[in-house]
């Protein structure tokens, strides 16, 4: 497994890989319009080019035997007042299901608490994830993460509830 910084020729895997990763995730009742509206806005090839280039954000990718596997988004200077001690947002960090267990996960959060060390002095990240959402829970408490306070995520006007959470300073 390699584990590089996004380029723009990876936008149109990005796009597929965060829709698939997305809805397995998240549409579990099935697809209604919200949701495909909401996926079909967010996760896009011209999105994904914009990120990448974004100078405040750091985009890596897992890739094995040349296909993308994984990706993780890094949000910098972005602090949140229940993780104080974390100015480095993790905004993302999606595995496809194929690939869960195998530590692809925690080499991309290993690589992305060293970025953050490297730009901002700092390993601490922080980060969201759906309160229902119990793998992500488990894997993120394995690594050292714990609950810190509560954000909203809204969709049609649903309030969904996520768990901040962060870690120490490494």
């Amino acid at each position: 497994m390699l584990i590089r910084p996004a380029q723009a020729k990876d936008a149109n895997n990005l796009a597929a890989l965060a829709l698939q990763v997305w809805l397995h995730t998240y549409a579990k009742e099935g697809i209604r319009d919200a949701i495909s509206v909401y996926v079909l806005t967010e996760f896009t090839p011209e999105k994904f080019r914009q990120l990448i280039a974004a100078p405040d954000k750091l985009l890596l990718v897992a890739e094995s035997d040349r296909h993308l596997i994984a990706y993780a988004v890094l949000a910098f200077d972005t602090p949140q007042a229940a993780a104080p001690q974390a100015a480095t947002e993790l905004a993302t960090l999606y595995v496809q299901a194929h690939f869960a267990g195998r530590g692809v996960g925690s080499r991309l959060l290993q690589d992305c608490a060293e970025a953050a060390r490297q730009r901002c002095g700092n390993g601490a990240l922080w980060l969201t994830t759906n309160n229902q959402n119990a793998r992500a829970i488990a894997f993120y408490r394995k690594q050292g993460y714990s609950k810190c306070g509560t954000a909203y995520f809204v969709l049609d006007g649903e309030r969904h509830e996520n768990d901040v959470m962060a870690r120490p300073t490494n």
